[in-house]
């Protein structure tokens, strides 16, 4: 069975002078200077989902959207 990791890690940090040591590793926050981490694939897919509702519903076609979509998804992997 394939486990997949979470959307979002928080990392509860401590400081040290002006070094910063991970306590813990989380997925809630629990405290207000824990520290929010997110998968780059989750970002990636959330900023195509609101691209694909929002920026490009100005696109002719939904075949140029999800083109446009597409080309974003690939710049932002690095492809």
């Amino acid at each position: 069975m394939k486990e997949t990791a979470p959307e979002k890690i928080y990392i509860e940090v401590t400081p040290d002078g002006t070094r910063y040591y991970c306590d813990a590793v989380k997925e809630q926050r629990t405290e207000s200077s824990d520290i929010e981490y997110i998968r780059a694939d989750a970002f990636i897919e959330k900023a195509c989902d609101y691209l694909m509702e929002y920026e490009f519903n100005d696109s002719p076609t939904i075949a140029d959207r999800r083109k446009r979509v597409e080309e974003f998804r690939k710049y932002m992997k690095g492809d």
